[in-house]
C-alpha cells in the first residue's frame, strides 16, 4: 500500500491556540450538507491517518472538519525531541478544541455538528461537551478513554509516583514503556490495534511518506495529565451534569482502553448508550471490513435519530 490522498475538496491550514500553539486542521465543505461531523483522533495519530474515515462521512452527507491535538501529526511540538507526547493538564486539550470548533468549524461548515472522536479524542469531546452541553447535537465515541487499563491496586501508587515525578521535574521526560517512533510499532504480530494487516500497514505508510507525522509516546507529565482528568471525570457530580446525547462504542478486544470503565460511564449518565462490537480490537474504524461495517451501521442508527428529533 502507498500514502493514500486526501478526499476531494480539501482544504488544510493552522490556527493560533489561546497560548500561540499553531494547530493544523483540515476542513471538507460538502453541498447541501446534513450537518458537519468533526472528526478526532487519539493518542499518536494524525489527520491522514482517517482519510478512509473521512471519506465515509462526506458520502452520508456530512462536511467534515478535522484537527491535530497539540504534539501530534503536523501540529505544534514545542519539546526537543518531537516525539514525545506531552501535556500538563487535559484542559489544554479542551481549550484547543474549543477555539477549534468556535474559530474555524462554525464560520465555515454547518450546523449542527456531530463529533466522531477516538479514544483519548473521545475523552477530551467528553470534556469539552460536559462544559459546553449545547455545542453539538450528539457524539459517537470509539473506545473513549474513560479510563486506562491500570490495576486497581496500583492506582493510587501510579497517581502518586507520576505527580511527585512530574512536579520533581521530570515531566517532559518519556514515561516507562514509551521511546521514539521505531519498528517496534510497525510489527503487525503483536499490535494492540487492529485485525486488519492492510489498514495497520497504511498508517506506516502514510508516515514513510511524511516522517514529521510519527511520534513516539507519552510523557511523564501526559499520564500524570491523564491520571488526573480520568478521576475529574469518575465523579459523580460530574457524570450527573452531562446532557450531550452520547454513543459509546467498544472493542470487544480492546487491551488500550479499559471496557468496564466505559460500562460504569454509561450506567451513570443517562443521556449515554452503550454498544459493544465483538471481536474488534481499539481502532473500530481501522478493523476488517465486517466489523468496521457494523461501527458504521451503529453511527447511522444513532445519528438518523439524533439528527431527525432535534434533540439539540
Amino acid at each position: 500500500m502507498s500514502a493514500r490522498p486526501p478526499p476531494a475538496g480539501a482544504t488544510f491550514g493552522t490556527f493560533r491556540a489561546d497560548d500561540g500553539a499553531a494547530l493544523r486542521y483540515a476542513l471538507w465543505p460538502r453541498e447541501a450538507a446534513r450537518g458537519t461531523a468533526i472528526l478526532l483522533g487519539g493518542f499518536t495519530e494524525f489527520i491522514e491517518k482517517h482519510y478512509e474515515s473521512t471519506q465515509d462521512l462526506l458520502d452520508r452527507g456530512f462536511a467534515v472538519a478535522a484537527m491535530d491535538w497539540r504534539c501530534q501529526g503536523l501540529s505544534d511540538r514545542p519539546l526537543p525531541n518531537r516525539q514525545k507526547i506531552h501535556v500538563r493538564d487535559f484542559g489544554r486539550y479542551v481549550a484547543d478544541l474549543a477555539a477549534f470548533h468556535g474559530t474555524v468549524v462554525r464560520p465555515a461548515l454547518p450546523e449542527p455538528a456531530v463529533f466522531l472522536a477516538h479514544s483519548m479524542g473521545g475523552h477530551i469531546v467528553l470534556r469539552y461537551l460536559h462544559d459546553r452541553p449545547g455545542a453539538a447535537a450528539c457524539a459517537v465515541l470509539s473506545a473513549p478513554m474513560v479510563d486506562l487499563p491500570f490495576p486497581k491496586a496500583l492506582r493510587p501508587l501510579a497517581e502518586a509516583a507520576f505527580r511527585i515525578a512530574a512536579r520533581g521535574g521530570l515531566a517532559g521526560r518519556y514515561a516507562p514503556g514509551s521511546r521514539d517512533y521505531g519498528p517496534w510499532k510497525r510489527r503487525f504480530e503483536d499490535n494492540r490495534l487492529t485485525s486488519d494487516p492492510e489498514r495497520f500497514r497504511q498508517t506506516h505508510d502514510e508516515i514513510d511518506a511524511d516522517p514529521r507525522l510519527a511520534s513516539g509516546g507519552a510523557t511523564v507529565g501526559w499520564v500524570d495529565a491523564a491520571l488526573r482528568t480520568i478521576a475529574l471525570m469518575a465523579r459523580p457530580d460530574y457524570l450527573a451534569a452531562f446532557r450531550t446525547p452520547l454513543c459509546l462504542v467498544e472493542a470487544g478486544e480492546d487491551r488500550i482502553v479499559s471496557n468496564a470503565a466505559v460500562d460504569r460511564f454509561a450506567a451513570a449518565v443517562p443521556c449515554a448508550e452503550l454498544h459493544r462490537i465483538d471481536g474488534a480490537r481499539h481502532e473500530m474504524l481501522r478493523e476488517r471490513d465486517e466489523l468496521r461495517n457494523r461501527f458504521w451501521q451503529i453511527f447511522d442508527e444513532f445519528t438518523d435519530r439524533m439528527l431527525g428529533s432535534g434533540c439539540r
